[in-house]
């Protein structure tokens, strides 16, 4: 898990699967990174506070206070999914366990998670383990469970409107109109899902499902496991794994949150343009690393998933603060489908 602060300079890295890692406890990742982008630093955090036990496939945001909250998560030692609320202060560097009673989820993992303006945080799908012996099933795509930062309180909500097919290493990002856009994904069976892309309307109550109407050019094959940015008007996917081929992908795909398009190029909008940005605050990165091309049977898929989430998601983080802080005389990116560069 990886989350970046609301000032783009520093990226806090927890949590995940270490390749050729000789660490305890099959070589998960348990102390507290950070990425210094301004001074292109890593060090490692002395943390005080609660012990959070190690875990992977966890994903968190962070609040305007620069507090971290990460919910549940997997640990294939003991195959087991957690259901507890861990908090990481940045500004003490001490980790708590919260303690609630009432309203908590099953333990879950491999969902999306956005936090809204209002603080309330939004988690939308995944796998969930009704006992510590029982099998991982999806979670119903109309079954939102949302956390308030404000009070530490649990709430279930049931979404209306489109069915949209359960998934799990799928991705979703928060627009500044208050529509979670989610992508891609897969099944338990790491089969393609449907639709590939969806759109949750949190302006409305209960919130509201819907399916646009996009054209097939240029857009994405079915992918899972890849991870999802907003800058300005366009939602960037990058890397994953391609459901059908069972061949990892290295590609870039736009989508023009605004047109509802796939898109080939992008412009980087002029300073004096006044397109809105989407706050910093209301971002979630959702990465996973992936390898040259090669097919996979289902549990070394399942272990690679695991590996390389922090370094996925600082290449993704990285890639997206140059484009905001460096921005260059080249105002055109080429993606699949262009056939040249234009400047």
């Amino acid at each position: 898990m990886a989350v970046l602060t609301l000032d783009n300079s520093t990226i806090y890295l927890y949590g995940g699967f270490l390749q050729n890692g000789t660490i305890p406890d099959s070589g998960y990742l348990n102390p507290v990174y950070i990425y210094d982008y301004p001074n292109s630093i890593w060090s490692k955090l002395v943390i005080g506070g609660d012990v959070v036990p190690i875990r992977q496939d966890t994903k968190g945001v962070i609040d305007n206070s620069g507090l971290i909250y990460i919910f549940g998560g997997y640990n294939s030692t003991d195959e087991i999914l957690f259901n507890d609320m861990n908090i990481l202060d940045t500004v003490s560097n001490n980790w708590t366990t919260l303690s609630i009673s009432e309203n908590i989820p099953l333990r879950c993992s491999r969902y999306t998670v956005n936090i809204l303006p209002n603080g309330i945080i939004v988690y939308i799908g995944g796998v969930e383990q009704v006992s510590y012996d029982a099998t991982f099933t999806l979670v119903k795509m109309n079954k939102i469970e949302l956390f308030n930062t404000n009070t530490h309180e649990w709430s279930q909500m049931n979404a209306t409107g489109d069915e949209i097919d359960s998934r799990q290493h799928f991705s979703s990002v928060l627009t500044p109109d208050g529509n979670i856009v989610i992508f891609g994904g897969c099944t338990i069976a790491f089969a393609g899902v449907s639709p590939n892309l969806a759109v949750l309307d949190t302006n409305k109550n209960p919130f509201e499902w819907s399916t646009p109407v996009i054209s097939e050019t240029n857009s994405p094959p079915s992918i899972m496991g890849h991870t999802a940015n907003l800058y300005y008007d366009f939602m960037i996917i990058t890397f994953g794994y391609e459901t059908v081929t069972e061949v990892d992908s290295s590609q870039v795909y736009l989508y023009n949150i605004k047109s509802n398009q796939w898109v080939t190029t992008f412009t980087p909008p002029d300073k004096k343009m006044t397109t809105t940005a989407t706050p910093s605050a209301t971002s979630t990165f959702n990465p996973i690393i992936s390898s040259p091309p090669t097919k996979k049977s289902s549990k070394s898929l399942e272990i690679g998933l695991g590996i390389g989430i922090g370094a996925a998601f600082l290449i993704s983080c990285i890639f997206i603060i140059i484009f905001i802080v460096r921005k260059r005389n080249s105002v055109i990116i080429e993606t699949p489908g262009s056939h040249r560069l234009s400047s």
